[in-house]
């Protein structure tokens, strides 16, 4: 019989890449949605821009080298989708057109493609972005939820992902259907909270939906993010721990978790490596 070696994320319980990519974007629908209602129909055409471009960046990589045509298994239309909710909604078009083509052609296919990428490419694309073009992305408010009714609706949302906490609360789904792994979400937002709290930080500028999209989607990418549980748990108390670093010093929690997850990827390989059970012989001698 042969065996076939490939880079995670891997099939498993009769799901699909396209299954678990069609998943989180129905997630974040709602969202996506609410942030329509709040800024308005030009929200809508960064998230459709973003999501068009994504996609046809891949279309035409893939065609021009004579590959297969992956669109299908919905990768480039969540990469598209999540950098969109990561902007501002005061961005000109253009802009999510180049992060969407950065995104997908520089981050994704020159690496080798889904499973191959070193970061995320929804928050590579956003680096780039933001030390590009800094002021074109800077936003005009911080969220800050001081009562219950801003789970729901954030007026002072300065990204289109943080116009609603509660909206997020689909990642539930993913995680009971094992899309996603609980040690990295658990132990990131544990630590976050914990730490923040310690040192007298405001809640309110801490949970917001930008840190929630962070912990629970981002953080927990497959192909970025250690395969081993011991290695989740640290890198999901790295993370947490880099967040309120950053949002101590910054005053911003949620453009801190961005940056923390780009950090945290790029360690990823090396707590995988030292977290890896031993062999038998090893652990006898």
């Amino acid at each position: 019989m042969k065996l076939a070696v490939s880079h995670p994320p891997h099939v498993k319980l009769g799901d699909t890449i396209a299954s678990i990519n069609a998943a989180k974007i129905a997630v974040l629908v709602p969202v996506s949605l609410i942030s329509v209602y709040v800024f308005g129909l030009y929200s809508l055409a960064i998230i459709l821009v973003s999501v068009l471009a994504a996609v046809l960046t891949e279309v035409v990589i893939q065609k021009v080298q004579h590959h297969e045509l992956t669109i299908k298994d919905g990768d480039a239309a969540l990469i598209g989708l999540i950098l969109a909710l990561l902007l501002p909604p005061t961005v000109p078009l253009w802009i999510p057109i180049i992060g969407a083509l950065f995104a997908v052609a520089f981050v994704k296919l020159a690496f080798g493609g889904l499973g191959s990428t070193l970061f995320n490419p929804a928050i590579a694309a956003l680096v780039f972005l933001n030390m590009s073009w800094t002021a074109l992305l800077a936003v005009d408010s911080v969220p800050h939820i001081t009562q219950y009714s801003d789970l729901i609706l954030e007026l002072g949302a300065g990204r289109l992902v943080e116009v609603s906490p509660i909206a997020l609360i689909g990642v539930l789904y993913l995680i009971r259907k094992k899309y996603i792994e609980w040690r990295i979400p658990l132990s990131y937002l544990l630590t976050t909270l914990v730490l923040a709290v310690v040192l007298g930080e405001d809640l309110s500028y801490v949970i917001t939906g930008l840190l929630l999209l962070s912990v629970f989607i981002l953080a927990t990418d497959s192909p970025t993010s250690p395969v081993t549980k011991d290695g989740r748990i640290i890198y999901g108390i790295m993370c947490g721990a880099l967040t309120v670093m950053y949002g101590y010093f910054s005053y911003n929690y949620g453009l801190g978790s961005l940056y923390t997850v780009f950090i945290a990827n790029a360690i990823s390989p090396f707590i995988e490596k030292n977290t890896y059970p031993k062999p038998v012989d090893e652990v006898t001698a």
